[in-house]
């Protein structure tokens, strides 16, 4: 008796395929909806946290200066914590270091609503959540990096990868977004003594004032990344040498990651796009304020918290596209040609953001910039833990974040200083500038990086942990 044929799968239905392969594995989707709401929950306090500052009057003529120490704070901790985070991914269960993560940033969000409600304004305070804040992101992206290619097989590791990517550059989207429609949908009524008091929404809305319902949004955030790591079965752990000292275990992903040409090719490749055109968070309610806000009666722009969120999630927009568009990107050939494309896509854009005058214009290079940046660095993962051994997965990743999250953290901080005196659109423009500058360079003088953009030579050498779909 002939066999029927295999019933072919619909344009859409293969497309899906291709570009959410690794979504078929269910402990996955529940990392990809973990990382999806923490990183929104990130992304929301790092655009709340700069808003609320310029609604301080008193630090006026500082704002931008706290923005950038509130951001360095945040990621700071990418610098300096790294390295025990990495050795504690390779050394605990990493699920159980994800849901210790998921409920200690629940309790620093929901400690930074309580301060808002209750109306303290000392930027200190922010300051100091912010640190910690930042130590638990570090510590959650690591683990979920490194545990993400133990929750699929070997062909679908590189879609894994960009796809866990995508839901972290995603957030930039989804976190802004729902920002911006609590704003919109408490109005500024809950911030005057307007109306009556009347056990209702509408009075606790008014209690608590927009700013706080802002940040008690983010800790929802975290409370679903919680519920969501709960549901994750997958027990993993690296491998550590117990006859070894924790500084001897930590030295072998240095030592890895030095030692590895592509592994240490990509990590410099990735510092210089950080710097150049990704540390753009302290200078958005800036950038935001040039950009965005019209102008008042008295011919001065008027600042709203508003128009921060609705840049972020543009930027998130093209993030989430371009991540998940790489995910489907199956020849290392077209990998290649691609990671050169965006390469340019993020350098040209922020020129275009930073120099255009008119609203839509700056929305939609925003958008492109979002799309060309995240896009990038997903590649860069998708690289670098295709190549690692599982074993040190771990710590490789962390050496990888403290430089990019290092990296990050100084430049926040000097882009935040200089905003409070020069234009952020300019100072945008010449830092895209000079990453057009390393782009070219590297075709030019690197028969290494030339080889990754035309020849696709950036292969995967180690397979991931055997595991089973359903």
């Amino acid at each position: 008796m002939a066999t029927a044929p295999a019933p072919q799968r619909g344009y859409f239905a293969e497309k899906a395929h291709r570009f959410l392969a690794a979504l078929v594995f269910r402990d996955f989707r529940f990392l990809a909806l973990a990382t999806l709401c923490s990183g929104s929950g990130a992304w929301a306090l790092i655009v709340a946290r700069g808003a609320w500052v310029y609604s301080i009057p008193e630090l006026q003529g500082t704002w931008g200066l706290w923005v950038g120490l509130i951001t360095f704070a945040a990621m700071s901790p990418r610098f300096f914590a790294t390295p025990f985070i990495g050795y504690l991914a390779d050394k605990v269960t990493r699920k159980k270091l994800l849901q210790w993560v998921y409920a200690l940033q629940l309790a620093q969000a929901s400690v930074m609503a309580v301060l808002v409600m209750v109306g303290v304004d000392n930027p200190w305070y922010v300051v100091l959540l912010a640190v910690i804040n930042g130590t638990l992101r570090a510590t959650q992206q690591t683990a979920a990096q490194s545990l993400s290619p133990n929750l699929v097989d070997r062909e679908r590791l590189p879609n894994a990868v960009a796809l866990n990517e995508a839901m972290q550059q995603g957030s930039r989207l989804f976190g802004p977004i729902i920002l911006l429609m609590v704003a919109v949908t408490v109005g500024s009524a809950s911030l005057t003594n307007e109306g009556e008091a009347l056990f209702s929404l509408g009075s606790i809305l008014f209690t608590l004032g927009t700013s706080a319902i802002v940040f008690w949004a983010c800790a929802a955030f975290y409370l679903i990344a919680l519920i969501s790591s709960l549901n994750i079965r997958t027990v993993s752990s690296g491998v550590i040498d117990r006859r070894r000292s924790f500084w001897a275990n930590t030295a072998a992903g240095f030592a890895y990651s030095y030692s590895t040409p592509l592994v240490f090719g990509i990590i410099l490749m990735a510092l210089a796009h950080c710097v150049l055109v990704m540390s753009f968070e302290s200078m958005l309610p800036p950038l935001a304020l040039e950009k965005l806000a019209p102008v008042g009666p008295d011919g001065e722009k008027v600042f709203n918290q508003n128009d921060v969120y609705a840049l972020m999630a543009a930027l998130g927009l093209g993030a989430l596209m371009s991540s998940i568009f790489v995910g489907g990107i199956v020849s290392h050939l077209n990998r290649g040609r691609v990671f050169l494309l965006l390469g340019f896509t993020s350098s040209l854009t922020p020129i275009g953001l930073g120099l255009s005058a008119q609203t839509g214009i700056s929305i939609i290079a925003a958008v492109l910039m979002g799309l060309g940046t995240s896009g990038f660095m997903t590649i860069t993962h998708t690289i670098i833990h295709s190549v690692v051994p599982d074993e040190i997965r771990g710590r490789v990743a962390s050496v990888y974040s403290m430089h990019v999250g290092g990296s990050m953290a100084f430049a926040n901080l000097l882009y935040g200083s200089l905003a409070d005196f020069w234009s952020p659109g300019r100072i945008m423009a010449i830092s895209g500038a000079a990453f057009t500058i390393v782009v070219v360079g590297t075709i030019i003088a690197s028969g290494f990086w030339r080889g990754i953009y035309f020849r696709g030579e950036a292969r995967p050498v180690a397979a991931a942990s055997p595991a089973g779909g359903d």
